[in-house]
């Protein structure tokens, strides 16, 4: 499977985080995994991340999370340096069977793919095949 220097998981539900983390380490998909609290924590950690010279290549992104949620996340996402919006891909998580979310996700330019939770190896195996 391909791999990637880093990975972000945008989500704020610990345990979720914690799951995560561990089905991307051990699917050997990145080594590199940070984490962020929430959508504007994350905004900020990108923002910086041009200034230290380090983005990550994936970004897992909720759909469901107080103050922004994962829309408003992408909203804001364009206005970001151009470097930001090419070199991170984004992929949504949730657990949503909503079809306006669904279709929300998928037709956004900056939206790799979208994938129901819980992630597993399985379900990012299948997204680099």
């Amino acid at each position: 499977m391909k791999s990637v220097d880093s990975v972000l998981i945008v989500e704020d539900n610990p345990i979720d985080i914690f799951i995560n983390t561990r089905v991307i380490q051990q699917s050997g998909l990145s080594e590199e995994i940070i984490s962020q609290p929430s959508a504007k924590d994350a905004l900020h950690y990108l923002t910086e991340g041009v200034s230290r010279g380090f983005l990550p290549n994936l970004i897992f992104l909720d759909i469901r999370m107080p103050d922004l949620d994962g829309f408003e996340f992408l909203e804001a996402f364009t206005e970001l340096p151009l470097q930001v919006r090419q070199q991170c891909r984004i992929v949504m998580l949730s657990s949503t069977i909503d079809p306006v979310d669904l279709e929300k996700a998928r037709s956004n330019p900056f939206v790799l793919a979208f994938i129901p939770k819980p992630l597993t190896r399985e379900k990012i195996e299948e997204l680099f095949s």
